[in-house]
């Protein structure tokens, strides 16, 4: 190996090492003025925000409660998840081979996408009382409308070179669709799908303010009730963590999936 070879591939490897180096000391630095400002807020306005120390106590005293609740509300947002998503790929599929049902189907959509969640929970509780299955309709609401507009935008965005070879050669609908459509429009699921998991864990933890006496969002409920600081704090950081690794098992699976 030359000279210039070795320098270069020094210079390369220096420049990956500045790059890990600045992606985990950014946030890190940042988390740790977070925390130092947190607990100057929690010293002087001791109404507002708990001490991290009395917080970090509350979970290490009864984790079991904690995942017991967090399991709750995982999966009633998991199912909505799946129910939402599978709805909204029909549905952009359909509306990318029958045009004339966009009408139809997107004002719809738009509809549930602007009416507040807090609004329809009570409804829900009434019609099918205090049992899992609000919870699963709230979330399957709230990660449905992502999705569809992602799917039908990544549907619609194939290349118009490549959708003429496939027609010059006689494709067939669904060869275009599975062999064409569904390539181009995996970075657009991605996203929708980023979208929607948050969606539905923020449906599905709003679901349970309502007539629920499990889940984080009960958990919640219950400690500003009793004006209970560090469960408050703790469910809600508890419900964000989760929310986080969900983002990452999808970031994982985009990688290894869309490697262009």
């Amino acid at each position: 190996m030359s000279t210039t070879d070795t320098i270069a591939r020094r210079r390369r490897i220096g420049a990956r090492t500045g790059n890990a180096a600045l992606t985990i000391g950014a946030p890190l630095a940042l988390f740790i003025l977070l925390a130092l400002l947190w607990q100057w807020t929690a010293s002087t306005f001791t109404s507002v925000l708990p001490p991290l120390q009395d917080i970090g106590a509350d979970i290490v005293s009864r984790p079991d409660f904690y995942f017991e609740n967090l399991l709750v509300t995982v999966r009633s947002a998991m199912t909505g998840l799946l129910i939402g998503v599978v709805v909204a790929l029909v549905l952009a599929a359909t509306v990318v081979h029958f045009k004339f049902l966009r009408s139809a189907i997107m004002p719809l959509a738009l509809l549930l996408n602007v009416t507040p969640i807090v609004a329809i929970a009570p409804a829900l509780v009434v019609a099918f009382g205090f049992s899992e299955l609000p919870r699963v309709i709230i979330a399957a609401i709230s990660a449905f409308f992502p999705m569809l507009i992602n799917a039908i935008t990544g549907l619609r965005s194939v290349d118009p070179q490549a959708l003429e070879v496939f027609n010059a050669m006689a494709a067939s609908r669904r060869e275009i669709f599975f062999r064409l459509r569904i390539p181009s429009s995996l970075p657009f699921l991605f996203a929708g799908a980023r979208l929607s998991v948050t969606a539905a864990m923020i449906g599905a933890v709003v679901s349970e303010f309502t007539g629920s006496s499990k889940g984080i969002g009960a958990v919640i409920v219950t400690a500003t009730t009793y004006l209970n600081l560090p469960q408050m704090w703790a469910a809600i950081l508890f419900s964000a963590l989760t929310t986080l690794c969900l983002l990452g098992i999808i970031g994982l699976v985009e990688r290894f999936v869309v490697r262009w």
